[in-house]
């Protein structure tokens, strides 16, 4: 099989030399319009917060006259393939082609090849019929070439494009949208985080949450090997390269997210709002800063798929085994079913399926910068050993002086190659250098910021 490999070619603009400040303000309110609050609302990327008053009122005000030293588009990427759709962003008047391929070099279909004016676009590839197999995108702006590769969700599964929000009418053209300028989060007990996009930085901004009631309880889960095997389109799994269509810094770490999301909607449909976070160290993320696994997941509580307690806080999660949850599944992990992953198919005997890559120490911290596979961006066999925690027990003394049974970290895997080794052979095949090597497949695990 060809293998395509996403490069980040094209680099966001310099300043574009405005003059602004910062003066929002608006209303927090519930689905039925009373208002919310001790609501936090927070302006992402100019890091302003707001507390709401009795009233559901906020206001983010920054009255230092500024000058935008770069192009803010933080939920538009200059060129991205993300969940079926292409974001494209350009800052000004060039030339773009975008062509389909199929997996042997055939041209399919070609979107676009004209000049087009500053703004950001986008256009859903799984709109085609002919999108239901895996395909080649390329992307020409300017000089810049970049190549994707589309996977589509088979069999029963809900399709990737359906993990994304699209505007009707948007999905067999290349529509423009609007640009934004930063991203307003809004945080309350009880209720779904939302986070909007704004297109300026003064005015009235008014914004609804949903009650967490509509949802049950839902917020971590074992990545199952039929899963990761229908999202990557591989018998093998995605290896050690989770960028899932994301690209430039921090895209295994994004796209591992997403794998997260796209598995926990098809599960439980709405729950992709409760904000997942694959359980992942990085030496680098978009900002070239090392990310500890146990500071991507919330306070707690968590509960598998089907409302059970897995820990309460995390200094209950920091153990050899999650402490003061149901003790059902602290020696089992469930996967996104909430079967326990150590047989995930009841009408088959167990499989050895143990190991979890979370590149962490038992403190859930970053092992080592050869832990991660290049960040979670590399197949290849010299990127390093990734490290693993055990979803179950294996009963048997640890490796590298880490305990037998630490669902964080317990095992290092021969290497990145994607790979499954799924019967009880000890440490692994000699010299094997497969993500699966001594018991697993690659797998990771998923929690949601909300409960």
């Amino acid at each position: 099989m060809h293998r395509w490999v996403s490069v980040f070619c094209i680099m966001l603009l310099g300043g574009i030399g405005s003059v602004y400040s910062i003066n929002i303000s608006g209303k927090v309110t519930n689905s039925s319009g009373s208002a919310i609050r001790n609501a936090i609302v927070t302006l992402v990327t100019n890091e302003l917060k707001d507390t709401t008053d009795q009233n559901g009122n906020f206001t983010l005000f920054d009255g230092n006259v500024g000058v935008l030293s770069r192009q803010m588009v933080p939920s538009v990427e200059a060129l991205t393939l993300k969940k079926g759709i292409v974001h494209l962003s350009i800052t000004e008047k060039t030339p773009v082609k975008m062509e389909l391929f199929d997996m042997r070099g055939n041209l399919i279909r070609r979107i676009i090849n004209h000049t087009l004016p500053t703004g950001s676009y986008r256009y859903a590839i799984a709109s085609n019929s002919f999108a239901r197999q895996m395909l080649a995108l390329r992307v020409l702006v300017g000089q810049h070439s970049t190549t994707f590769r589309y996977l589509p969700l088979g069999n029963s599964y809900t399709t990737v494009l359906k993990c994304a929000e699209t505007a009707a009418g948007e999905l067999n053209t290349l529509a423009k949208i609007q640009a934004t300028v930063d991203s307003i989060r809004v945080e309350a007990t009880g209720y779904i985080t939302k986070s909007i996009a704004v297109e300026t930085l003064e005015g009235q901004v008014n914004v609804k949450l949903e009650t967490m009631q509509a949802l049950d309880k839902f917020s971590f889960f074992v990545t199952s090997l039929a899963a990761l095997q229908d999202l990557s389109g591989s018998e093998d799994g995605f290896g050690g390269d989770f960028r899932f269509g994301h690209t430039g810094p921090g895209a295994g770490l994004k796209g591992a997210d997403s794998i997260c999301e796209c598995i926990a909607e098809r599960s439980m449909p709405g729950s992709k709002v409760k904000q997942w976070r694959a359980f992942l160290s990085v030496t680098a993320d978009e900002n070239g800063k090392q990310v500890n696994a146990i500071d991507r997941v919330g306070n707690g509580p968590w509960y598998d798929r089907v409302g059970r307690l897995l820990a309460p806080t995390k200094a209950d999660l920091i153990n050899a085994r999650p402490a003061n949850g149901d003790a059902a599944i602290m020696n089992d992990l469930p996967n996104e079913d909430g079967i326990p992953n150590h047989r995930p198919d009841p009408n088959l005997p167990e499989v050895d399926n143990h190991h979890m890559v979370t590149g962490s120490n038992t403190e859930g911290k970053l092992y080592s910068s050869t832990a991660t596979c290049n960040d979670w961006t590399s197949t290849d066999k010299n990127s390093g050993k990734p490290q693993c925690g055990l979803a179950w027990p294996r009963g048997m003394g640890g490796f590298g002086g880490t305990s037998s049974s630490h669902w964080i970290s317990s095992f290092t895997a021969g290497g990145c190659e994607a790979g499954t080794e799924l019967i009880q052979n000890g440490a692994g095949t000699p010299g094997a250098t497969i993500i699966g090597s001594g018991g697993g497949y690659g797998g990771f695990y998923c929690f949601a910021l909300n409960p």
